[in-house]
């Protein structure tokens, strides 16, 4: 954080040396040439610039903000939360679309709080019956997603009471039932199995996105890291000799 306080003031300076540089230019000469450099991505993260300091997350196609549907293997219909919130969970949908889209709220690197459209959260109602009227989540909608080792799309839901959801019937709400299906069970007729479609124009790579995906034990260091090379002083050096005066 330290080191990060120094460069910010070494940008204010800058900032301020090229005002002053600008207004005493222009009193004296209308026609300034400007010359600008752009500093994007190195106090605020823009991971469109550097998509390499998302590596090192887990799931990081699991980013939080991420938009993601879930359609039951064995039924071969989508999750859905009726009239998007407010009242139960189905799987009956033969097409996705905004009631069978849900936002991830990450919790840490398998874990979520799944957000619907109506912007309230999936939770259990009776330890086993979902439903989707939740105004603000808590332990008891936070949820584990399992990935498949060999096919990270093929996925398990385990609820807050250490069971996975199963969908066993188009006509009945989701539920979280006491019939054990092992982890390592990944067939189609298993109904603790989706296929998990990740809608990847909605990923956001942002400050917020790379800090939680890391986790507090690992962020502060990556973004030291990052703060401490993306820009330098000799940056700022060339900035002045080559006559750089904005940022754009």
């Amino acid at each position: 954080m330290c080191n990060k306080k120094i460069y910010v003031n070494i940008l204010l300076i800058f900032y301020l040396s090229l005002f002053h540089n600008v207004y005493a230019s222009q009193t004296k000469d209308f026609n300034l040439q400007i010359k600008a450099v752009n500093l994007g991505n190195w106090l605020i993260t823009e991971g469109w610039m550097k998509p390499s300091l998302f590596d090192g997350i887990k799931n990081n196609d699991l980013l939080d903000g991420t938009h993601v549907q879930f359609k039951s293997v064995k039924l071969q219909k989508y999750l859905c939360a009726e009239n998007g919130g407010g009242t139960i969970v189905v799987a009956n949908r033969t097409k996705a679309s905004g009631w069978e889209t849900f936002r991830l709220w990450r919790v840490n690197e398998t874990s979520f709080n799944l957000r619907v459209s109506n912007k309230q959260f999936i939770g259990l109602e009776d330890e086993n019956k979902l439903v989707a009227d939740i105004d603000s989540p808590g332990d008891k909608e936070t949820f584990e997603i399992v990935r498949n080792n060999d096919d990270p799309n093929r996925v398990k839901i385990r609820t807050p009471n250490g069971l996975f959801l199963q969908a066993i019937s188009s006509e009945s709400v989701v539920n979280a039932e006491t019939t054990v299906y092992e982890e390592s069970s990944w067939e189609d007729s298993d109904p603790s199995v989706f296929k998990m479609t990740v809608l990847t124009s909605t990923i956001i790579k942002g400050e917020y996105q790379i800090t939680n995906g890391y986790g507090p034990d690992k962020a502060p260091k990556i973004m030291r890291d990052h703060w401490n090379t993306y820009i330098t002083e000799d940056d700022f050096k060339f900035m002045s000799e080559n006559g750089l005066n904005t940022d754009i």
